[in-house]
């Protein structure tokens, strides 16, 4: 009886070690990918938006702002932009959708100077049709321009993803496809030319020889590495140089 306890015992300790092993090597995973952001981006898209309209009075109007999901969100504006003053308003998680629902607390309020989106990986991942993402964006930099009509608009191109990034629970393309963003791309193109917004073909400088996201510039296949970050920053500083 005494021996089959023991089994049992020793058992026991086992699973639970092999468990905690798990969660280490999965957590140490996460936080080499996407560094303090690791808790952040699984944070309640509400409160974060909420937690902007409460920062948005404090904020002088007239600033850049960076407007989009959990790229944007990632950011380090002060890191990656630091001869600007910029405020970030990215969510994780975010779709078009959400975009336009919270655009007045977390965006029209603070009245932009220039204002840098990036949206739509979501809602492909979500297979949302690309003339509904479309139509949002458009519906959302309408609104921004009805207004501040002085406020000028730099829409990037959705960033390419890579569904080869190993290990695979790290992977975070799911739906997502870069035929699908290369659509959406070219809807963002027409957009711009026919609504005079400035478009940035940021996706050209993220892809490699066989149009996938590079993956030095990712670890988990959609997120961004620093040096993405700063190779686009390299790309869009011109654009707001010009703004001010």
């Amino acid at each position: 009886m005494k021996k089959y306890v023991k089994r049992i015992i020793h058992s026991m300790v086992t699973l639970y070690v092999g468990i905690a092993i798990i969660l280490v090597v999965v957590f140490s995973s996460y936080y080499y990918a996407y560094g303090h952001y690791t808790t952040t981006l699984i944070a309640d898209k509400g409160e974060k938006a909420v937690a902007y309209t409460r920062l948005n009075k404090n904020i002088e109007k007239g600033e850049i702002v960076f407007y989009g999901d959990s790229i944007t969100e990632m950011c380090d504006v002060s890191l990656y932009y630091p001869e600007f003053e910029i405020i970030n308003r990215g969510i994780s998680g975010d779709t078009t959708s959400g975009m336009l629902e919270r655009l007045q607390d977390n965006l029209l309020d603070i009245e932009p100077s220039t204002v840098v989106f990036l949206g739509g990986t979501n809602d492909i991942g979500k297979n949302v049709s690309i003339e509904e993402i479309a139509g949002n964006i458009e519906s959302i930099l309408k609104a921004i321009k009805d207004r501040c009509p002085n406020c000028r608009i730099i829409v990037q191109s959705v960033y390419p993803v890579n569904k080869n990034i190993r290990p695979r629970y790290l992977n975070q393309v799911n739906a997502r496809t870069n035929d699908a963003v290369i659509k959406l791309n070219a809807a963002l193109v027409e957009l711009c030319q026919r609504r005079g917004y400035t478009y940035v073909n940021t996706y050209s400088y993220l892809i490699d020889d066989e149009g996938n996201l590079k993956s030095e510039y990712t670890r988990d296949g959609l997120h961004l590495t620093r040096k993405a970050y700063f190779a686009l920053a390299e790309v869009i500083k011109p654009y707001l140089v010009e703004s001010e």
